[in-house]
């Protein structure tokens, strides 16, 4: 009988849980596989982890490190420990990363001390801010890695452009559409909007958590001072707020009275919100894709973005978030342009070829 092999899956951040919802069910296909799921605990808050697990199917975690409210880099290096020492009480034969998270630095570092293949989903994505904690993650992730699935032909370009072997580089898609896919209909038929009191269309969905944003006293109070401002009765802003946001705007003095903000929602909620909405105001990389897939049009509130094909479609608007005037030019045209149907990252097969990916290793 064929030995089976020791399968890792590395979660910590709601977009893992997301991106691993459906190739879990094709893991589960997989005869020789022995898959353990480790969550790091990164996002600990219940709307932002449990919440997911039981509404995407997903099984328990067999380990939770329960590691969150640290540094950056006590964060990371409480992780690497803590992985170690589970791959050294059984060997890892494959590692499955996704993302750019302090998760998946951790799970790529700790994976490159033993004999295994370690695939990472979502390689290639170059922001070129060095300044960035997602882009040192990503880029030290891909060159720990081993196999590298893209989700379009940009990160193929950043590869190649980086010297990467081509021969590691798997054209797969984007995973968050197989997922978005297959809880389609859920979502068309929530109108969670509709609960909040809200009308459809008639209103803008936001979601402000990157640290470039809120660790900047001034610059959050500037984002926050315009979504308040463009924030009024018949067309409000609705923000779900992210409890590190939420625990940043406590210590500054700042009018949101016209925002609605609200506690972060489970998927099919959350994006039932944003398909209500008019168009979408972040600094978040997922949900510029899921607002496309709901042809959603996105202004990004990042001075660059590693999904560069929705800016060349002009699908996503980057605005510098201290330009005041571009904000406003940018909600001018969103308001007033439609989606195109273009298939940017894929059919939706994704997980089905990642895991004919694990099954040949």
């Amino acid at each position: 009988m064929k030995k089976k092999k020791n399968l890792y899956i590395i979660l910590g951040a709601r977009p893992q849980f997301i991106k691993y919802a459906p190739i879990s069910a094709e893991i589960a296909k997989i005869k020789n596989i022995n898959e353990i799921i480790i969550h790091t605990g990164q996002h600990y808050d219940k709307n932002m982890s449990d919440v997911f697990f039981q509404q995407l199917n997903i099984r328990e975690p067999d380990f939770n490190l329960k590691i969150n409210n640290l540094s950056r880099g006590e964060m990371i290096g409480e992780m690497i420990k803590k992985i170690d020492y589970h791959f050294n009480q059984v060997k890892p034969d494959i590692v499955l990363l996704f993302g750019d998270t302090n998760s998946t630095l951790a799970g790529a570092v700790a994976s490159s001390s033993y004999n295994c293949k370690t695939i990472h989903i979502e390689a290639g994505l170059r922001s070129f801010n060095k300044l960035m904690p997602e882009e040192h993650n990503r880029i030290v992730t891909d060159h720990l890695s081993s196999i590298l699935c893209i989700t379009s032909n940009e990160p193929k370009k950043n590869l190649i452009n980086e010297g990467f072997n081509s021969d590691n580089i798997y054209m797969t898609g984007d995973i968050m559409l197989d997922n978005f896919q297959n809880l389609k209909s859920k979502i068309l038929s929530r109108n969670t909007f509709l609960e909040m009191k809200l009308k459809e269309n008639s209103y803008v969905l936001a979601t402000i958590h990157r640290q470039e944003n809120t660790h900047d006293k001034k610059r959050l109070e500037s984002i926050f001072k315009i979504l308040n401002k463009i924030s009024h009765k018949d067309f409000p802003v609705v923000i779900p707020l992210h409890p590190a946001t939420k625990n940043k705007l406590s210590k500054i003095n700042i009018d949101i009275s016209n925002i609605i903000a609200c506690d972060p929602c489970d998927y099919i909620n959350f994006l039932s919100l944003v398909n209500g909405s008019n168009y979408v105001i972040t600094d978040s990389g997922g949900l510029q894709k899921e607002a496309y897939y709901l042809k959603k049009k996105s202004i990004v509130l990042r001075y660059e973005t590693e999904w560069v094909e929705l800016i060349e479609t002009k699908e996503s608007i980057l605005v510098n978030p201290e330009q005041i005037g571009d904000i406003y030019e940018a909600i001018n045209f969103v308001k007033n342009s439609k989606t195109s149907n273009k298939k940017i990252y894929g059919d939706g097969n994704a997980s089905k070829i990642i895991s004919k990916i694990i099954e040949s290793i």
